[in-house]
């Protein structure tokens, strides 16, 4: 299980593929981890060395205990690339991971050749999370049937249950402030009035039977991106990568395709 210790000694966990000098970054969402990541890159061509990496309180990396800003986050990704030597990303963001992504772009955008937002919250924030309110958040927290029903939800067409299991497992391990301050900051974050500075070419993909990401807050948000292209999957809800694997495959190839 490869970890790498950032600049600052935060310890990271993440995973690889591939051997080439094409370089994909793959950021996970809220209470998520890198074993969504795992299938889509076992079969990447070995031209692109992609990687994933587990954010603080989630997965395998340790909590830092700083408070989780969308903007921190992405920071802490910015101190793992920097540990890794990485540069001409396509960066590839699921939900929150793609208000992580986003902002990583904003703020390094030399490092970044495309973009990918996959059911990504939109630019002035998400807020389906803090609406539903703190106490259902701690029963996901303690309750494990309860994070699995909610899980299960929002990924209606996942049928790999091995997959599920183990990271359901992974994510009832989350810290507390992946579960509780997370639906806080995503609710709090807005950088719409920045977003127009995201000028790679990006590709915002949404499942069509998405009902926890609002379809309106992604549209809003690849119309304000000058160089994006919003496509809609079919049959699909919160979790292309899982429900739609070769769909959301096919396109993610087609765009690195177009990067590089």
């Amino acid at each position: 299980m490869p970890f790498i210790d950032q600049a600052n000694g935060d310890k990271t966990h993440y995973i690889t593929t591939g051997s080439g000098d094409k370089n994909i970054l793959f950021i996970h969402g809220n209470l998520s981890n890198t074993i969504w990541w795992e299938k889509t890159m076992e079969i990447l061509p070995e031209e692109y060395t992609s990687y994933a990496l587990d954010l603080p309180g989630s997965g395998h990396t340790p909590e830092t205990g700083i408070r989780h800003t969308i903007q921190y986050l992405a920071d802490f990704v910015k101190g793992f690339v920097d540990s890794m030597g990485l540069m001409d990303l396509t960066v590839v963001g699921h939900s929150m991971g793609g208000g992580v992504a986003q902002l990583f772009t904003l703020s390094n955008p030399g490092l970044v050749k495309g973009l990918v937002l996959l059911d990504s919250m939109s630019a002035d924030g998400f807020h389906v999370l803090y609406d539903g309110g703190e106490e259902r958040m701690r029963k996901a927290m303690t309750d494990y049937d309860f994070l699995t029903t909610a899980i299960r939800v929002i990924a209606p067409q996942c049928s790999d249950e091995e997959m599920l299991k183990r990271t359901i497992d992974l994510s009832a391990k989350a810290s507390e402030q992946v579960f509780i301050e997370q639906p806080v900051t995503m609710h709090e974050a807005n950088w719409m009035d920045r977003v127009h500075n995201i000028t790679c070419p990006t590709l915002f993909l949404h499942g069509k039977d998405d009902h926890f990401v609002p379809q309106d807050g992604s549209e809003r948000t690849a119309a304000a991106i000058p160089n994006c292209e919003l496509r809609y999957i079919d049959n699909c809800g919160h979790y292309p990568m899982s429900e739609q694997p070769e769909e959301f495959y096919k396109e993610l190839l087609e765009f690195i395709g177009t990067v590089y």
